[in-house]
């Protein structure tokens, strides 16, 4: 079923609030960890709530208002976000107070926002929406999960909205744990283009997405979301080829309707290795472009390459900051998301034009 896209909000490593800019001074970050670039949250969210809110739901409620402004709508039928680590940093925060209480007179304003689900709650309680509302977390596959269940909810109710996100934090320790494990890229390994990467590990990152996605077209629509897809076990290249012809081919689309691949390499060689083979075989002779070296790696990091396919869309225009194999002008009417996460969770999502 065709999703459109209403309404877009996006805080991440780039300022991805101004769009109006769009990446012209975009620039590809040399540094392991890739922190959000936060707006002044006051522009969306009520003073008195912002001191009680952590770093991740004042990134989630204000990408979902941004959103919900440019679909100029105030309330939604569904809330359906995805998230790999949920509130992280509260439940540090929590677990590191057993320790230093001795289990002892704890405060629970850290145990209770740190569930995965605090953020859509947040959401809901400030846009006093009382319909369903459901956070998934499934690793490297969480936004796609939400997707998936905001294509059955649209299916069944028709004439809907759907606020669905997906957001991930990096927090310090968190960052520490993924060093001493070898995951993240050394200083010296790190180059601009992300796809002539010869190192081990990735640059973590962290955003908030948010989309208000329908059934049905109006004038605020920015591009239509035509098919989704996942995979939690790859064999080879053969094997994604054919489940990459097959996801095509299920939304009647060819590869030489692709205009632009959005490729999710993290720059880790390894993890990379098949993704690069892939495109080569697959794509030799249309555009692609890769997002992580914008945003980093995180869980939710497809849901950055979603809001990043919808503004291309609508600009029709691929910015400077984007590596790209190719540079020939054309109409973007179909841009192809292949996302990956450790080489294990593969996802498909076509993007097109209205």
């Amino acid at each position: 079923m065709t999703m459109y896209i209403n309404g877009t909000g996006c805080i991440s490593h780039q300022n991805t609030i101004d769009v109006d800019n769009f990446f012209e001074n975009g620039q590809i970050t040399r540094q392991p960890l890739l922190l959000a670039k936060e707006p002044d949250y006051k522009n969306y969210v009520p003073a008195n709530m912002l001191r009680r809110m952590s770093h991740i739901i004042k990134m989630g409620v204000a990408a979902a208002k941004i959103s919900l402004q440019q679909a100029e709508i105030e309330n939604v039928d569904a809330i359906i976000t995805g998230t790999g680590l949920g509130c992280f940093e509260d439940t540090d925060k929590f677990l590191k107070s057993i320790i230093e209480n001795n289990e002892q007179l704890l405060t629970p304003t850290s145990f209770i926002q740190s569930t995965h689900n605090t953020v859509a709650g947040q959401i809901a309680l400030l846009i006093k929406c009382h319909n369903y509302n459901f956070t998934y977390t499934q690793q490297g596959l969480s936004f796609e999960s939400a997707l998936i269940d905001t294509t059955m909810f649209l299916n069944e109710n028709k004439n809907s909205n759907v606020l669905v996100g997906g957001l991930d934090e990096a927090i310090q320790p968190y960052f520490n744990l993924l060093v001493k494990a070898g995951h993240i890229k050394k200083q010296e390994g790190i180059i601009t283009d992300i796809e002539k990467n010869q190192t081990k590990g990735f640059c973590l990152g962290e955003g908030a997405s948010f989309f208000v996605l329908s059934n049905q077209k109006n004038k605020n629509t920015k591009a239509q979301i035509k098919g989704i897809k996942t995979f939690t076990s790859i064999k080879g290249v053969d094997d994604l080829q054919n489940k990459l012809t097959a996801f095509l081919q299920k939304i009647n689309l060819s590869i030489g309707d692709v205009n632009l691949v959005l490729s999710g390499n993290s720059g880790d060689v390894e993890d990379d290795k098949l993704l690069n083979e892939s495109n080569k075989q697959f794509f030799p002779k249309t555009n692609i472009a890769y997002f992580k070296n914008l945003c980093g790696e995180y869980f939710t990091a497809s849901a950055f390459a979603l809001w990043l396919a919808s503004v291309i869309i609508e600009k029709q225009k691929i910015p400077k900051a984007l590596t790209q194999k190719k540079s020939d002008k054309q109409e973007l009417k179909n841009i192809l998301i292949i996302n990956q996460y450790h080489n294990t969770e593969y996802s498909f999502m076509c993007v097109s034009s209205c």
